[in-house]
């Protein structure tokens, strides 16, 4: 018998428990997550492609440690939030006064979540294993090893953070402050929440694949005539009415010999009917069962689907952009995602075995997929004592070490730049700030003025 729609929430998830050092969510089928709160390690616009290739290079490990049965899901969250910058109350006048000029800008902050997923055996009762439970545990040791061996920021989030996390998506509300419920009324073309409007935008119809026929960890955008490296997705920090855009990012690995049996049964059919269409998909087959057989790469089931929340009379322009530029990097998003209420509930932190496999799941290679994972984070200030504000592309403060050599993270050991502008764009009153930080931690400084 179906479940009825009203009561559609109440089963996605059955329980939520600090146990073995981990803080494990259950989703309504027994599947247990630990979800891992994370910085992306590229920086937006660094225009060195082998960071893409870098972090492309982890997620694989990553893929390779958890092996069959797990799943890995990665949510991006871009949400459009408030400036505010905490001022001692001990602060110079000009201090208090430059932060006080940005209080209240809107900017669009990334939050990036790691969820590792055990698949549930299928069965009438979830069964405990001893064994299958102290696998999935060593598996989320060793995601955390990696990650702390790469230097990429993370940590486990703990149990209150969790369950406001999945309160939040439900609301859809990721905003800084409180945040309340609402009603919701499902469409085959959207969500209405409120007064607001939540669509999912799937990347892949398994009817019609519309993908480029190779794709890399980067793309390459042209500035000024030059070639740089950014992610394929990097549009999605500029949503145009967007008050929040969701990336949720599913692999899950089954097992990899009943799938190659199942190519390789496939394949023989193809053969049977020699037709152009068929000879072409037996060529497809064969080529990736040789590329299995080489490389280290595994057959994965995905899903890839971008939910946006704008206003309800803006969701045609949000459709617009997104289809031009997705169209750009040669995706072209289903156009058959009648099932809005499926496939928000299915993209909730943990439930990345809810999809249905026979219309929302695409089978591909491994690397291929993880080349859609979003990579960048945005410009973030640096860990130094010579808190030195510039603002960024968003228009915001960030603090910036000029000197290269006093931060976390040491660029240089001797330090020598330029302050060049006309007359009265404040020259001399920034070479007067730098010079008092330098001199306040007792650092060599030389000067000199020229006209």
């Amino acid at each position: 018998m179906a479940k009825p729609l009203k009561k559609i929430f109440d089963g996605i998830y059955a329980q939520l428990e600090e146990t073995d050092g981990n803080v494990v969510l259950f989703s309504s089928k027994g599947e247990p997550s630990v979800i891992f709160e994370m910085t992306n390690p590229v920086q937006q616009l660094c225009t060195d492609a082998e960071q893409y290739a870098l972090f492309q290079d982890v997620l694989a490990n990553i893929v390779q440690t958890l092996g069959e049965g797990y799943a890995l899901q990665k949510q991006d969250i871009l949400c459009r939030q408030f400036y505010r910058h905490d001022v001692p109350e001990d602060a110079e006048f000009l201090t208090r006064s430059y932060f006080r000029y940005f209080e209240g800008r809107e900017f669009t902050e990334i939050r990036t979540c790691l969820i590792i997923t055990q698949e549930a055996q299928r069965s009438q009762f979830v069964q405990y294993n001893p064994k299958t439970w102290l696998d999935f545990h060593s598996k989320v040791s060793k995601v955390n090893d990696i990650l702390t061996e790469k230097g990429i920021r993370h940590r486990k989030l703990t149990k209150p953070e969790v369950n406001e996390y999945c309160h939040r998506f439900m609301a859809f509300q990721f905003r800084h402050g409180s945040f309340s419920m609402t009603n919701f009324k499902a469409s085959d073309e959207y969500l209405k929440i409120g007064d607001r409007v939540v669509r999912s935008y799937p990347l892949v119809d398994i009817d019609e694949i519309n993908l480029p026929s190779m794709v890399k960890p980067y793309t390459e955008m042209t500035i000024n005539g030059y070639a740089i490296a950014t992610d394929l997705l990097s549009f999605l920090t500029s949503v145009p009415f967007a008050d929040c855009v969701v990336f949720n990012q599913v692999i899950q690995i089954p097992n990899q010999r009943k799938l190659l049996r199942k190519l390789q049964g496939k394949a023989k059919r193809h053969g049977s009917m020699p037709d152009p269409s068929n000879k072409i998909a037996k060529a497809d087959i064969e080529e990736v069962l040789n590329r299995l057989a080489v490389d280290s790469s595994l057959l994965v089931n995905t899903n890839f689907n971008i939910l946006v929340s704008c206003p309800a009379d803006k969701v045609t322009p949000v459709t617009s952009y997104l289809e031009t530029k997705l169209y750009e990097c040669g995706i072209m998003p289903s156009r058959a995602a009648y099932n809005q209420l499926e496939l928000f509930v299915d993209s909730f932190p943990g439930n990345a075995y809810a999809f249905n496999p026979d219309y929302d799941l695409f089978l591909t290679l491994s690397d291929a997929a993880l080349c859609f994972f979003f990579k960048e984070h945005l410009k973030e200030s640096e860990v130094t004592p010579l808190t030195t504000f510039y603002t960024d592309r968003q228009g915001l403060p960030v603090c910036i070490d000029i000197t290269g050599k006093e931060g976390k993270v040491k660029m240089t050991d001797n330090a020598n730049f330029f302050c060049i502008g006309p007359s009265g764009s404040g020259k001399s009153f920034h070479m007067h700030v730098i010079w008092t930080k330098t001199h306040r931690k007792e650092l060599q400084t030389k000067l000199r003025e020229t006209s």
